[in-house]
């Protein structure tokens, strides 16, 4: 199989759940940093999907992060051609950007478990059948995006209206942490203290709530994944 290509936006925080996956499917992941990546070299054709990880930065901060501009061209082409992609968090925002829309700051930082709502779309979805309408789901963002032009809204929370969609087939954008496992919450929470606080939640209570929430939140992830990974094997 052609291997699957990920874009990290962070220099530590990597796919979590969704890596370990890939690997038990039999996937190569070829794992670049986003701000070092040689965008030239990296074909489509070498690839059998996309994956575009989170970071802090924002989608909307191209002038100071200029390669943003290049993984928004990537999913582009990723697009054209019907390949799948998978973005997580900053990986969704930048999607929803390749499409034309748009990302904005939110009033306020969505960090920590809040409840996940499936949209009416969500019942025709390849990916969400038999996930519950209402999960406890893990967040860990400010901003939110604002709309994607041609996409359907599949799921969304009281304070984020569009926390996963799709475009097409088989490109989907969540903006919760989909890939969280017990490794990548800890070390997203002890990497980024400041912005809890600023979140208004503490380390503690993340990592508490982590223990009550997380496993039946990985396992319907786990299911989603394995269907999305079932479009890249396909393409592979």
């Amino acid at each position: 199989m052609k291997p699957i290509l990920v874009l990290q936006n962070d220099s530590v925080e990597g796919a979590g759940r969704l890596s370990t996956q890939m690997t038990e499917r039999g996937f190569e992941q070829h794992t670049f940093l986003g701000w070092e990546a040689d965008y030239d070299r990296l074909n489509r054709n070498d690839f059998s999907a996309l994956v575009v990880l989170g970071g802090p930065q924002s989608a909307y901060q191209t002038e100071e992060y200029p390669y943003l501009l290049d993984e928004i061209a990537l999913c582009q082409d990723f697009m054209n051609v019907d390949k799948p992609i998978l973005g997580l968090c900053l990986g969704a925002q930048l999607l929803a950007c390749a499409a034309g829309g748009e990302v904005v700051a939110g009033e306020r930082k969505e960090v920590g478990w809040y409840d996940l709502r499936l949209c009416k779309a969500a019942a025709e979805d390849p990916l969400l059948q038999g996930h519950p309408e209402t999960l406890v789901s893990c967040h860990f963002h400010g901003d939110r995006i604002r709309d994607v032009p041609g996409g359907t809204t599949l799921a969304s929370s009281a304070l984020t209206p569009v926390q996963l969609f799709r475009l097409g087939d088989n490109a989907y954008g969540f903006q919760y942490h989909a890939e969280a496992d017990e490794a990548l919450l800890e070390l997203m929470c002890r990497n980024n203290a400041d912005y809890l606080v600023a979140g208004g939640v503490t380390i503690e209570t993340v990592l508490g709530d982590g223990q009550r929430f997380l496993p039946d939140f990985e396992r319907h992830c786990r299911t989603v994944f394995d269907r999305w990974l079932d479009m890249a094997a396909a393409q592979a």
